[in-house]
């Protein structure tokens, strides 16, 4: 008679359910082999098999995990399954804000800022200064006259209407890279050479690219290359390469085989000038740039930011690629739909929500909210505008706006605090959990806001022993300040299409619990 053949259970995939699966089967291989105890040398080995088992399985599902941009953890992995649909990881976002100039108008000289100066921030003890350079897209500022007949002038006036034709100082959070020489050309396909500092700052949208110049030619001078999304429309004779961006934010320069793109000449010097830095350190608050470290004649004179500065980010992460990366792909680089245009914005560095309305049929409003303040800045407008400039349909107008944000002001009229805990501790426990709920990344545009996750977020908190008489109320920042209405009745806070939340005031009053000691 012939015995049956073992059923091999092949979801056994962990140390545990493989050993049983080897002792189950060493009962029918090996009858004779009784002692199964732990002392055993032949359960040691079965462990051991077992355990190498293990190992090997997990990193057979983590290298199929990986194929999947669903599944994918590596940055590196996502970098390569987004390049198949053109969609490219955001490098860190470098935040922009607006200078003012105040100066005594004691003499006839002019004031020069020239291309590259550098402000900062006041450096305190833990804080070390933020940086800026200015960076003019086309023409520097022009010298900034003065006349000599006493007092101060200021840059720009502040009368709106002469202000309206100057042209505005507009800084940026980051360190240029100068003619860094990459290395020399051998005159073969594919030639690929890092830049080597990093994180390096790069344009979404390498056809407006403003960060990066490559530049190949002899040992003084050289012919500025183009960069592009891809080579396959290159002919063999254009100049151009690409910027490909590594999992630690670094960034290959790579040259073409000759017919996709040309080589670069043999014994060429391939040189770059870049920005690197960036992230959200840089959006600093108000009046808080006011050091010159160069690039001024005469450093003597006053500056500052007026507003605070927005527009930067950290890099993108591997869960927002996975949001937007099928967004973008469905719009082609084409906007038509809404959804297109919010896609696209989304996708641009700086901009965290945006949302899109057609109140006719060639036009569309682009409500946009920024990193850091929030707030849209004519930097960001002019730079979306451009962005969208290619991608919108030929008769269709797009506007830049800046949503009405609803600020949301909540009282606690009673918040009892556990005996064993400290009141300072459980307020700023609280604090925290209610800015939580403002968190970008959690917010859209038209939201609904409910009284009872407020006091969800509140009775979770450690400490918290119970939160009575929880009102809030909504107040549009537009010229109206109107309420938003139905929050008393309802319990609820309704945002209309173009209003986007914001944390407002906190009150809090604690009963109960230990004070603390001064």
């Amino acid at each position: 008679m012939v015995a049956e053949r073992p059923i091999t259970d092949y979801t056994s995939r962990d140390y545990t359910s493989l050993l049983a699966s080897m002792l189950d089967l060493a009962a029918l291989k090996l009858p004779e082999w009784t002692d199964r105890s732990e002392n055993d040398l032949g359960r040691l080995l079965l462990e051991s098999f077992a355990y190498v088992g293990d190992v090997l399985l997990y990193y057979q599902d983590r290298i199929a995990n990986e194929a999947f941009l669903s599944t994918a953890v590596e940055r590196r992995s996502v970098i390569d399954l987004l390049a198949l649909i053109g969609y490219t990881l955001a490098t860190p976002a470098p935040a922009t804000a607006e200078l003012t100039i105040e100066a005594p108008n004691n003499t006839t000289d002019s004031i020069r800022i020239d291309p590259g100066a550098k402000f900062a921030t006041k450096a305190s003890p833990g804080n070390p200064a933020i940086e800026f350079i200015y960076l003019p897209a086309d023409s520097p500022l022009p010298p900034i006259p003065r006349t000599g007949t006493g007092g101060t002038i200021k840059y720009p006036d502040p009368n709106p209407q002469r202000a309206s034709t100057q042209r505005k100082l507009i800084v940026t959070h980051a360190t240029q890279i100068r003619d860094e020489v990459l290395g020399q050309s051998s005159g073969d396909a594919n030639q690929g050479f890092g830049l080597a500092q990093s994180p390096v700052l790069l344009s979404r949208n390498p056809e407006t690219e403003t960060y990066l110049e490559i530049k190949v030619g002899g040992v003084s001078e050289g012919q500025v290359w183009t960069r592009k999304g891809t080579l396959l429309n290159s002919f063999s004779n254009d100049t151009h390469y690409l910027a490909q961006v590594n999992d630690a934010d670094g960034v290959e320069i790579l040259f073409g085989d000759g017919q996709y793109g040309q080589i670069p000449r043999a014994g060429s010097i391939v040189r770059a000038t870049y920005l690197i830095g960036g992230g959200a350190a840089g959006n600093v608050g108000r009046d808080t740039i006011t050091q010159i470290k160069s690039g001024v004649v005469p450093s003597s004179i006053k500056v500052t930011n007026p507003q605070a500065a927005s527009g930067g980010e950290e890099r993108e992460t591997i869960e927002n690629a996975r949001r937007q990366a099928p967004g973008v792909f469905r719009s082609r680089q084409r906007a038509v739909t809404e959804a297109d245009y919010v896609a696209l914005a989304e996708n641009f560095p700086g901009v965290v929500r945006a949302t899109a309305v057609a109140p006719s049929w060639n036009y569309v409003d682009i409500y946009v909210v920024t990193s850091g303040n929030l707030r849209l800045t004519d930097d960001m407008r002019a730079r979306l505008l451009q962005y969208f400039d290619d991608k919108r349909m030929l008769t269709t107008l797009v506007e830049i706006r800046e949503p009405v944000f609803v600020s949301i002001h909540i009282t606690v009229g009673e918040l009892g605090v556990e005996p064993t805990f400290y009141q300072e501790d459980v307020r700023r426990r609280v604090e925290g959990a209610i800015a939580a709920l403002f968190d970008l990344e959690r917010l859209e545009f038209g939201q609904s806001f409910y009284l009872s996750k407020v006091y969800e977020a509140i009775e979770n908190v450690p400490g918290v022993a119970y939160a009575r008489n929880v009102t809030f109320r909504g107040v549009r920042s537009d010229s109206s300040g109107s309420l938003v209405a139905g929050e008393e009745a309802t319990g609820l806070i309704q945002l209309r299409r173009r209003e986007f939340a914001q944390k407002g005031d906190l009150m809090l009053t604690l009963v109960g619990g230990v004070e603390q000691l001064r």
